[in-house]
């Protein structure tokens, strides 16, 4: 990782280079990466990458460029074409400068030693008597492991620094069966020490031999427990084109004139925070701006959207420290999204349903009507049938065609534990039980 030291030191000597008002972006991380398949590493990988971007600003117009080198002609070069490229640019009436601040930020909360000393060999080998269970019983494993960190750092000629680190690992299986069986498990963290390969491949392996011969049963509503990876689905597509302050204030998201309103049911919590565990991430935005926690749904209430300055300006509120890179059309973004849980489990839930069916995760999810939060997709790896508080089969991939606030005005039941998942940023999310889910 780059330290804090080094960081100051290439920033300092970019800004140097540079007459016009500039801000500088260092991001990037290594990352070490073993992919699995037909019950074997076969590709084991390590990438180191950091890119530096340069904004240069020319009044009200802004030029980007960036170099993955950080020194003498390099830098100079990047300096160069930002300078050039704001020359040339059409005016932002809505540029607000770079910050002035002149103080320091460091945010290391969520960078564990551990995980970048761990040796990425002991985990790996846990896998060769995985591998021979898995021959054994003659289904076949394919799947992922990484573990890296990142930085994310930012200042400008006014003075302000600010420098965040995390560490990251995850671990996918996916578990395929010569009956059609197919099974899924993954788990992520900061910590390497939370992952247990073992584990997972009992709950990918236990859903693979659940699911062979699936059965077929009709399109309809039906009461839904979905496991956190589906629920991760739901909350990407909420964050993305609900709760951004641009879709708000121009009108495009379903939340617009809402704000104060019942939206989602009384048992719906959900916040915006980098502090979670779960849901990590660095403590201010591409501004440089403190990012503050927020509760975007408070027992089903709207209270409003993410901001930056920008938005929050012309909404006449106060900056939420929400802000992506300049220039976002995208406007400002929730990128740690907290789906809070509540007090059952996926037994529990399984266990008080008559009939229903219980999915594991969701693919190719795609957005029908963004103003309506409308969705569309696909069951994947674990798709089975509840009859009297049991699984009794595996049922074939069926699609669904529904929209999130109707989902979330239906949910009767939320898990106490809550999982770290990658969307938009990182997510926590919880699974969820549903009533009249829709299959098409």
């Amino acid at each position: 990782m780059i330290s804090v030291e080094n960081t100051k030191k290439v920033f300092k000597e970019t800004l140097e280079k540079s007459e016009n008002p500039t801000q500088v972006i260092l991001s990037g991380g290594k990352e070490q990466l073993a992919r699995i398949g037909k019950n074997t590493v076969y590709q084991n990988m390590l990438n180191k990458e950091y890119t530096l971007k340069v904004q240069v600003a020319d009044g009200k117009k802004v030029g980007n460029a960036s170099s993955n080198r950080f020194y003498g002609e390099d830098v100079e070069k990047a300096i160069h074409n930002a300078t050039f490229i704001s020359k040339h640019q059409a005016e932002d009436p809505d540029w607000e400068g770079f910050l002035d601040e002149n103080n320091e930020v460091i945010d290391d909360k969520f960078y564990c030693e551990e995980t970048i000393d761990s040796c990425f060999e002991e985990k790996l080998n846990e896998l060769s008597e995985i591998f021979e269970d898995a021959k054994s019983k003659n289904v076949e494993i394919a799947g992922a492991f990484s573990h890296g960190d990142s930085i994310s750092a930012i200042a400008n000629q006014n003075g302000m620094f600010r420098y965040h680190i995390n560490t990251d690992c995850s671990f996918t299986f996916s578990i395929m069966t010569p009956n059609g069986g197919t099974g899924w498990s993954e788990y992520h963290s900061h910590k390497l020490s939370d992952i247990s390969p073992s584990e997972l491949y009992k709950i990918s392996l236990q859903k693979a031999l659940l699911s062979e011969n699936p059965k077929t049963i009709d399109a309809g509503e039906y009461t839904v427990i979905l496991e956190p990876p589906a629920v991760q689905s739901l909350l990407f597509f909420l964050g993305y084109a609900g709760f951004g302050g641009l879709s708000v204030q121009e009108k495009r998201s379903f939340f617009t004139d809402k704000i104060g309103d019942k939206v989602f049911g009384s048992n719906i919590n959900i916040k915006d925070d980098f502090s979670f565990d779960q849901s990590f991430g660095s403590s201010f935005d591409y501004d440089g701006i403190k990012k503050s926690s927020i509760d975007l749904v408070e027992n089903g209430i709207f209270n409003g959207p993410v901001l930056d300055r920008v938005t929050a300006r012309k909404m006449g509120k106060t900056d939420t420290g929400h802000a992506l890179p300049y220039p976002s059309r995208s406007g400002p973004l929730p990128l740690n999204l907290c789906l809070l849980g509540g007090d059952s489990s996926v037994d529990e839930m399984v266990k008080s349903t008559k009939k229903g069916i219980l999915v594991t995760r969701f693919f190719y999810d795609n957005l029908i009507d963004p103003g309506q939060l409308t969705l569309t997709g696909m069951t994947r790896d674990g798709t089975f049938l509840i009859e009297d508080g049991k699984l009794v089969s595996g049922i074939n991939n069926m699609r669904y065609n529904e929209s999130l606030p109707r989902i979330f005005n239906s949910i009767v039941a939320l898990s106490k534990e809550c999982w770290s998942l990658r969307g938009f940023g990182r997510l926590s999310v919880p699974a969820i039980k549903v009533e009249g889910f829709s299959f098409s």
